[in-house]
């Protein structure tokens, strides 16, 4: 139940049935590492690790409040997915980032699915700010180029 599936979503018994999708090395590339890739809060855990079991009913809460809202919650197992946590420096587990179009925000705040949420939906918001501002700049430039310039006198 519950959760896109996609390429490089696995199985992990932590997270079944929480409506948090689970993703390896291959999963992370191909749903989150791209520029035009969703924006997501994400979970970097190990299956070992105590602190990973213990925040995981947290985390499917944040995934709830978050439902709708645009953003995705993942989890990436770093067992399979060791290149994932080499790239991004993750050094212990578990660690809590917000991803949008291939870039990460850390997050070093309180793990309760309130704070999650409102970590994920306030760098959301920025985002969009950003991609906004972005497309008019886009558009003013586009405007200027394509103003009819005063045509040169024929000789």
């Amino acid at each position: 139940g519950g959760g896109g599936g996609g390429v490089g979503t696995i199985h992990s018994p932590e997270y079944a049935g929480t409506g948090v999708d689970v993703l390896d090395g291959r999963g992370f590339a191909a749903q989150l590492s791209s520029a035009d890739a969703a924006p997501a809060l994400v979970v970097f855990f190990a299956p070992w690790c105590g602190h990973c079991k213990k925040m995981v009913p947290e985390v499917a809460k944040a995934a709830s409040k978050l439902r709708g809202s645009g953003v995705r919650v993942v989890a990436v197992d770093c067992d399979r997915a060791p290149e994932v946590a080499r790239a991004l420096g993750i050094k212990g587990y578990p660690t809590v980032k917000f991803m949008a179009r291939g870039k990460a925000s850390g997050y070093e705040g309180p793990r309760t699915a309130l704070q999650l949420a409102s970590f994920a939906q306030s760098r959301a918001a920025l985002d969009r700010y950003v991609l906004r501002w972005v497309d008019k700049a886009v558009a003013a430039v586009r405007n200027m180029i394509q103003r009819p310039q005063p045509s040169a006198a024929a000789p």
